[in-house]
């Protein structure tokens, strides 16, 4: 009898050291003035902890518990992915099927889209949450399935054809929440509830498609306020498919749980979700459908984070140890919840990460001298996707910087670089080449398994030439008109039902700003005389889209 006892003590000892360290992960949240974090550890079938960290609603005083309710963004897509495969499975329809089966009213871009491109994020359809964005429709606004249809519908092209590319894109979820209701009748919210949530016991837990609706125990939504503390930051958008679940940790775990006990969809539609997508050239990407197959600090890692307005989520599995980290937040600025994710499983992982890790020895970097690195750093833009990317210097190391990314680079020899990103098969790769008058490089880039360009541009603007930018720009796909202005210096853009936005000089004729859930990238066109005439806008997920100046459009 003692031994036993000393046995469960010391069982609850290590037990309590574990959480101890999962709760320091927490701890700048775990606060009565803050927003936080509602937290759920499962390994072999069982939370074995949950916690809630922070506050769910600061006028109130409400905590966070694992009963909260949030939104969890992306993550839904793999629920959306599910009802799919549903209908798949009953002959309703077919993955590889032409989407203009069901949306006859989507415009002919000259190759044909399918659910399965759509699944995959294959098919070239431009981000309608971006392009929002660029309307001038801010996140907070009311939004419907018309308002995003309308929007899609208008759009004359793609970012690319069908199957040349992977690149995310909230619209072929959304879309797919519109197939679902043609084939059957219902909303996704009403199929989901009946096919998936209901079965899987999830009783806190919809598709939201009712701003107006009460949610019992939702946590409010916040961000960092500039002046110090919170706002609030909630969004009236009612569209479905690409985000939207309400949900909690608790439901989140029976979810979690349906990939190694498939209660909906059986086997099949799980070995489905979780086979990698492939591009006509038969290249697999890292994307399956609605989840993302990874590797972390050598151990294969399954997962995909949310973003949306004031809420941040994260699910992470580790199918060959059967854990999971599942992590809802309420708060957007330096909260990273798949990061904290990723803590935890260090945290109850160590000694299978620490045998992964002993595997064969990372690959060895030639020393590339101080001078050649010097060679390289600038600033390089490609003017087919509309992005740029800038090299620097430090701790004598070069670092690639871009909108959003950060990224050590390991030299490979001869020019080439390879991105130090997560623990993923397919690094980015950066080769510089000399041009002819060996003052300046040329970038070739494999970024995502694909092939980009950058031409090297000079950084800065002299706001002197502010001025020839000044003026009104249309773009008939989005039903937009930007006016720009100088003030005080610096270029702004004023646009309906927007604050007003200073942009930021990237290179010459190239300007950075802002939107919801990344930023965006400006490139103004001349004439032969020198005249700015037109800009070119992009986002991640958006190729160049032409804004002409109206003073122009009015002579033609």
């Amino acid at each position: 009898m003692l031994g036993l006892c000393l046995l469960v003590a010391a069982d609850s000892s290590a037990q309590e050291e574990l959480t101890d360290k999962v709760d320091r992960v927490f701890a700048e949240w775990n606060t009565t003035s803050s927003p936080g974090c509602a937290l759920a550890v499962v390994k072999d079938d069982h939370v074995v902890y949950e916690h809630g960290y922070g506050m769910a609603n600061l006028e109130l005083g409400i905590a966070i518990t694992p009963q909260s309710v949030f939104d969890i963004g992306s993550v839904s897509k793999q629920i959306t992915a599910m009802a799919i495969l549903l209908l798949a499975q009953e002959h309703r329809l077919s993955l590889d099927d032409d989407i203009r089966k069901y949306l006859p009213e989507m415009p002919d871009y000259g190759s044909t889209i399918t659910i399965r491109h759509m699944l995959h994020h294959t098919s070239g359809l431009r981000n309608y949450d971006d392009l929002f964005d660029l309307q001038g429709i801010p996140e907070a606004d009311l939004t419907t399935d018309r308002d995003a249809m309308e929007l899609i519908l208008r759009q004359k092209g793609v970012n690319f054809r069908a199957g040349e590319e992977f690149l995310y894109s909230d619209t072929n979820y959304f879309l797919m929440s519109q197939i679902v209701k043609r084939v059957t009748g219902q909303t996704l919210r009403q199929f989901a509830q009946d096919r998936i949530f209901g079965p899987l016991q999830m009783t806190s837990t919809h598709f939201h498609d009712d701003h107006t609706m009460i949610v019992p125990r939702r946590a409010t939504g916040y961000a960092p306020h500039k002046g110090g503390g919170f706002e609030i930051d909630m969004s009236n958008f009612e569209q479905l498919g690409d985000g939207s679940v309400m949900t909690t940790v608790e439901d989140l775990f029976k979810w979690d749980q349906n990939f190694d006990h498939p209660l909906v969809g059986g086997a099949d539609a799980i070995r489905q979700l979780t086979t990698p997508g492939t591009l006509n050239n038969g290249q697999t990407i890292p994307y399956a459908m609605g989840i993302f197959l990874d590797h972390y600090r050598g151990l294969n890692w399954i997962h995909h984070s949310g973003e949306w307005v004031g809420y941040r989520a994260a699910l992470s599995r580790f199918p060959d140890q059967h854990f999971s980290t599942l992590v809802l937040c309420n708060c957007v600025g330096s909260m990273s919840p798949m990061t904290m994710a990723q803590r935890v499983a260090d945290v109850y992982l160590a000694e299978e990460f620490a045998r992964a890790e002993n595997g064969p020895s990372p690959k060895t970097s030639p020393n590339v001298p101080l001078t050649e690195l010097k060679q390289y750093v600038g600033t390089y833009w490609s003017q087919k996707n509309g992005a740029f990317r800038k090299f620097v210097l430090r701790d004598d190391k070069l670092i690639m910087v871009a909108p959003g990314m950060t990224y050590d680079l390991l030299p490979l020899g001869g020019g080439q670089f390879e991105a130090l990103e997560a623990d993923i098969e397919h690094k980015d790769r950066y080769i510089f080449h000399a041009v002819k008058n060996g003052s300046n490089f040329q970038l070739e880039a494999v970024e995502g398994g694909v092939p980009v360009s950058y031409e090297a541009v000079r950084p800065g603007l002299e706001s002197s030439h502010l001025a020839d930018y000044a003026g009104s720009y249309a773009n008939d796909e989005l039903r937009a008109t930007w006016t720009l202005v100088v003030e005080k210096g610096k270029l702004v853009r004023q646009q309906w039902m927007t604050e007003d936005e200073e942009i930021e000089p990237a290179f010459p004729d190239g300007f950075i700003g802002d939107i919801s859930e990344g930023q965006f990238l400006m490139h103004f066109n001349r004439d032969s005389n020198g005249r700015v005439t037109s800009f070119d806008v992009a986002t991640d997920m958006v190729r160049p889209m032409r804004f002409f100046r109206i003073a122009d459009l009015a002579q033609k």
